[in-house]
């Protein structure tokens, strides 16, 4: 093991320039702190100073009396001490800087025992006068500091950085229980030299020690006296300042917007929320700070109304698994289009895709189409009802926006009160929970809805026990794979977990973006549709189904979905070791799979969290909502611009909290939730 004291010095100080080489009752500044300093015990001796022409001086004192010298930038002194535990491969670096005079080398070792027996990553003599203050810094944090901070503050005063993490062992050790911090004893004014003057004369002799010294400032406090008043830690203070503007120095620059916000000012008056969905609407992008609305998409990129290009992986809520306008299926399309794609008759299409399903998905033995996830959930819940004759549900998840279920939520104006007594919800991973539902009003439910994943992963056979408690009360299972179909698995979720329920409900990805939704189950519950009204103009249109039969062949054909599963596992790993380099794991959470995974913001804040942060994302062409729906178009080039963006965005938004700058930093609205809490 190798212990290093390192001096900081130079002659450049804004408030006493060349103090390093003043006179000090017969020896320059720096002289008192290097033969003081020299007694402590360290294998190397260092003074780190700047490579200034002014600071030449400072590396001929140190030098003459056999200390070693590095020089470099004059203000990134975490820089120098980086490079002093590089080129002299120290483990543990002894700090001091080249304004203590008085410095006690019985304190530096003493300092430096603590932190071996400790096993401490960073020590601080705590409650001493300003003047003897000693760090010991193990090297490998110095060396992580200097990777990763960027902070004026963290920069110039070197242990910041180390200070504030949480994953760095600390040790505040005090000398005393009486805190003298306030007493200040170094070097920053002259009427500073002058104070030390005085306690050298009084003092007598060269060999003193931290308690003679505050033996004599107790026994005569007149030696303080000065006319001058010191503002404690002015320095550090004056960083502080600039750190704050080094953060405002950090945001993008700001988008061109105006044909956005045009537009939105006259879409208002017109359409509800400005669009046809909550999850798109101006309540999820930030009003004045994030686009409103798309001009167009390919592949991953989306252009707003203004030109602003991003790469997005939201992808229409999950629908474009395989890249916008993916040439493949739309060339399908086309060729429907022109044989039309309503008509008086069903399509022949419509049994082709039907029997592709029966072969891919578990639980399909027959099929019925609707247009979007509503239709097939709500024709779930309602063949459910007719086969068991049974009128309550029990859902776990979003389902849509009918009735039956949206009265569950806080979303539920307009839902008679009847209608929302018949619907009951329980909790995922809380098998009890069903169980207590079945057991409160038996034989009254007829079916367990449910997501059978969503951001959180099914634990202790909760998939397989849901199952076995909703079959052993009568009940059918019904799976609400919208959003996992097709993107866990091929035959979605229930193949992938291995859980095969009674009917399951299909739609966005089936068709990468055409309006397309399939119910599918076991036959005798399924036949019972020539009964059960589920009737609409448009369930047949074969543009949609064309593009779903094209979707599931290529994803057959091109192993899509191992794929997907790799590409997401690239970017989620990268997020989440952006988040922990940053010590951002209380802040910014990454729930779910590869596949399709969130990156949320906890607490109070963390809607103006993810606002500040959709906001900078967007400005480096990245469109940030949250959900991450990895697509076949996504490829490893997009995946590195967007760690690089986040990479850069973290750092704002860690900033934004160490120094309460978020609601400083936003330039638009706070986005809102869809859901409000009751």
């Amino acid at each position: 093991m190798k212990v290093g004291l390192v001096v900081q010095a130079r002659n450049g100080s804004t408030r006493f320039p060349e103090k390093m080489v003043s006179n000090l009752n017969g020896k320059r500044l720096l002289e008192w702190v290097l033969l003081r300093a020299g007694r402590a015990k360290a294998q190397e001796k260092v003074v780190a100073t700047s490579n200034l022409s002014q600071d030449d001086i400072i590396e001929e004192i140190a030098r003459a009396l056999g200390w070693k010298v590095l020089r470099g930038d004059p203000f990134d002194v975490l820089s120098r001490y980086a490079r002093a535990v590089r080129d002299f491969g120290l483990d543990y670096v002894i700090r001091i800087t080249g304004d203590c005079p008085l410095v006690d080398p019985k304190l530096v070792d003493f300092a430096l025992e603590k932190t071996l027996q400790e096993g401490s990553d960073y020590t601080m003599l705590a409650g001493i006068i300003d003047g003897f203050d000693v760090e010991v810094i193990r090297g490998e944090w110095i060396l992580k500091a200097d990777l990763s901070a960027r902070l004026p503050s963290e920069r110039e005063h070197v242990s910041p950085y180390i200070r504030k993490s949480q994953k760095a062992k600390k040790l505040f050790l005090n000398c005393h229980q009486e805190d003298l911090s306030q007493i200040h004893l170094s070097v920053d004014y002259p009427e500073d030299l002058m104070i030390i003057e005085r306690l050298l004369r009084e003092l007598g002799r060269e060999d003193f020690t931290y308690e003679d010294v505050v033996k004599l400032i107790k026994e005569k406090p007149h030696l303080l006296e000065r006319d001058k008043k010191i503002v404690p830690n002015e320095g550090y203070l004056r960083s502080i300042q600039e750190d704050r503007e080094f953060v405002k120095g950090l945001k993008g620059k700001s988008l061109r917007l105006e044909e956005s916000l045009k537009h939105f000012e006259k879409t208002k008056k017109l359409i509800p929320n400005c669009s046809q969905t909550f999850s798109k609407s101006y309540l999820q992008f930030s009003v004045g700070a994030s686009p409103l609305f798309v001009e167009e998409a390919k592949g991953v990129y989306l252009k707003d109304l203004d030109g602003n290009t991003y790469i997005d992986y939201t992808m229409g809520l999950g629908a474009c698994i395989l890249g916008y306008s993916f040439e493949p299926v739309v060339s399908q399309v086309k060729k429907q289009l022109e044989k039309g794609i309503v008509y008086t008759l069903p399509h022949r299409l419509e049994a082709q895709l039907a029997e592709l399903l029966t072969h891919i998905i578990p639980c399909a033995q027959m099929v019925r189409f609707g247009k979007n996830g509503s239709d097939v959930t709500s024709a779930a819940v309602r063949v459910a009802r007719a086969y068991t004759g049974r009128d309550m549900i029990a859902c776990c998840g979003y389902h849509g926006w009918q009735d039956w279920y949206i009265g569950t939520t806080t979303k539920s104006m307009g839902v008679p009160e009847a209608v929302k007594k018949l619907t009951l919800t329980f909790e995922y991973n809380n098998p009890q929970s069903l169980e207590r539902l079945f057991e409160e009003y038996p034989h009254q439910i007829a079916c367990v809805i449910m997501e059978p994943v969503g951001i959180e992963e099914p634990k202790d056979n909760f998939l397989q026990k849901v199952r076995e408690i909703t079959h052993k009360h009568g009940a059918l299972l019904i799976f609400d794979e919208v959003v996992t179909g097709f993107r866990f698995s091929l035959g979605g979720a229930q193949d992938y977990f291995g859980v095969v329920p009674d009917l399951a409900c299909f739609g966005k990805a089936m068709g990468n973006g055409m309006p397309i939704s399939a119910i599918v189950g076991r036959e005798d519950v399924m036949k019972l549709f020539e009964d059960v009204f589920f009737s609409f103009t448009f369930g047949g249109e074969t543009a949609s189904i064309a593009s779903s039969i094209a979707v599931i062949n290529y994803m057959r054909e091109n192993e899509v979905i191992a794929y997907l599963w790799e590409k997401g596992q690239k970017l989620r790993e990268g997020i989440l070791k952006l988040v922990e380099e940053k010590e951002l794991e209380d802040v910014v959470k990454v729930k779910g799979y590869p596949v399709r995974f969130v990156v949320d913001f906890a607490g109070e804040d963390g809607l103006k969290l993810k606002t500040l942060f959709q906001q900078e994302c967007a400005k480096r062409s990245v469109l940030f909502s949250g959900s991450h729906n990895i697509s076949y178009s996504h490829r490893d080039e997009h995946i590195e611009e967007t760690l690089r963006v986040y990479d850069q965005v973290l750092d704002i938004l860690k900033y934004a909290l160490e120094y309460d700058m978020v609601d400083e930093l936003l330039e638009g609205e706070v986005i809102k939730p869809v859901f409000r809490k009751p």
